[in-house]
């Protein structure tokens, strides 16, 4: 009987889609057989549901005529019934006091350095995290991330939080956002608690904190942290923090807090590429225990322009509108869930829209984007609005050259090249190609 769940499969390759056999049957394997009780073991939450919800009469049919009996079904998640059934209390009371320990340093348990896709766009912000997490207070402090809204900055901070807890069990790590710190100083003042504030924040090995930015302005609450962040870093502490901005860019934040930014090392997380996402969605299905049409992937890969986050948010919504209809995931399907929901972040750009977006932030008339002019006060936007067009059009590389003064289509691909070589390293133009395309709306 080792074998029934192996015959029963293959029945149901002959019997079901095949992209719902590779997504839901074929990563299953039997756990158990005996009195009658069939266990199988999936590799998840999700999968278990779907397969209890739309393929359990079928299963339970063909195993009952395979063994000319009446039997019960289970399906037993590998990640969490299955090892935490045979876990010994010792090592479960272990994992409580982990995972309380985690709660108390606000870390979530899917953010991890395995979970993150490393690509050209954050490939030196992830191995800064790294070197920081394995040395923690040793090597790069502070740490300052910044890049745009859901690019990864969060997922970077609390992997390096778990990898030091991870390795070190009575470590004292906390992560928090500015503006968390912010209430809690004002609850503290509030009931007079100020010392314990103090010792809660000043005693952590430690101190990871999101959208430092919040903070500006905020004359009190940059005094306190201020103190905070120096008598960490006297005492060695790892200190983490993330901002969407430069930390000179930063405005009304304190030139000390500035400063002492600087101090350590700096490293942006810039908008993934193409291929980048592609990986993510990849990656993030097979977490769910899930496989995701390629067709599918290459049309979120190239509808989703502004970040990670809402990337994954539209991946997760296709699933659950598969799931609900009991359909299939395929490009029709995709196409049919985002319509509409997500219009804005399948809107559309043209050349001339682009054109005039540029030369509008730039102070240029739209002839001097096609004009022979070297001028570097042309040439940066000329090339700037090429990379863009390649990016967000779906014009040829002959006819933007065409468009802007009959260029030839090497000038385009050498404009592309150069603008996404300079976005890693020039914090300049990288905060002008954000406002761009924020004013572009991509």
């Amino acid at each position: 009987m080792q074998l029934l769940w192996e015959h029963c499969k293959k029945e149901l390759e002959g019997k079901i889609d095949r992209h719902n056999y590779n997504s839901y049957i074929k990563p299953t394997k039997q756990l158990q057989y005996s009195n009658n009780k069939l266990s199988i073991l999936v590799p998840s939450t999700y999968l278990a549901d779907w397969l209890e919800k739309h393929y359990l009469t079928m299963i339970r049919s063909i195993i009952n005529h395979q063994t000319a009996a009446e039997n019960k079904i289970t399906f037993v998640v590998d990640s969490a019934g299955h090892k935490e059934a045979h876990t010994p209390a010792p090592a479960q009371a272990k994992k409580k006091a982990a995972k309380a320990k985690s709660d108390a340093s606000q870390l979530k348990s899917q953010h991890s350095f395995e979970t993150f896709v490393v690509g050209k766009c954050n490939e030196f912000a992830y191995a800064s995290a790294l070197a920081c997490a394995k040395k923690p207070g040793a090597k790069y402090n502070p740490l300052f991330l910044y890049g745009g809204v859901g690019l990864g900055k969060t997922h970077l901070m609390q992997s390096i939080g778990r990898y030091i807890l991870d390795k070190n069990k009575g470590a004292n790590v906390l992560y928090l956002s500015s503006e968390y710190f912010v209430n809690q100083m004002i609850s503290a003042m509030q009931k007079g608690q100020m010392d314990r504030f103090r010792k809660k924040y000043r005693n952590l090995d430690a101190l990871l904190v999101d959208d430092i930015q919040f903070i500006a302005g905020k004359d009190r609450s940059q005094e306190e942290f201020f103190h905070t962040f120096n008598t960490l870093f006297e005492m060695g502490k790892q200190i983490i923090v993330s901002s969407d901005q430069f930390p000179k860019d930063i405005k009304r934040l304190e030139e000390r807090l500035k400063s002492r930014f600087q101090w350590g090392l700096i490293a942006d997380i810039l908008p993934p590429s193409f291929e980048t996402k592609i990986a993510i969605i990849n990656k993030k299905a097979e977490l769910n225990g899930y496989m995701m049409p390629l067709e599918v992937a290459e049309y979120l890969a190239q509808t989703i322009k502004s970040n990670i986050r809402e990337l994954e948010g539209c991946m997760a919504r296709i699933i659950a509108y598969a799931s609900l209809s009991g359909r299939s995931v395929n490009l029709q399907l995709a196409q049919e869930t985002m319509d509409g929901v997500y219009s804005e972040a399948i809107k559309h750009v043209d050349v001339a829209m682009i054109q005039k977006v540029i030369t509008s932030y730039f102070d240029l008339k739209r002839y001097d984007l096609k004009s022979k002019s070297r001028a570097r006060k042309v040439v940066v936007p000329r090339q700037i609005a090429m990379y863009l067009c390649r990016e967000y059009t779906d014009e040829s590389l002959p006819r933007i050259g065409e468009l802007f003064g009959d260029r030839d289509h090497s000038t385009v691909i050498h404009s592309h090249k150069k603008i996404k070589r300079e976005l890693e390293v020039n914090t300049k133009l990288y905060n002008d190609f954000k406002a761009v395309t924020k004013i572009l709306e991509l």
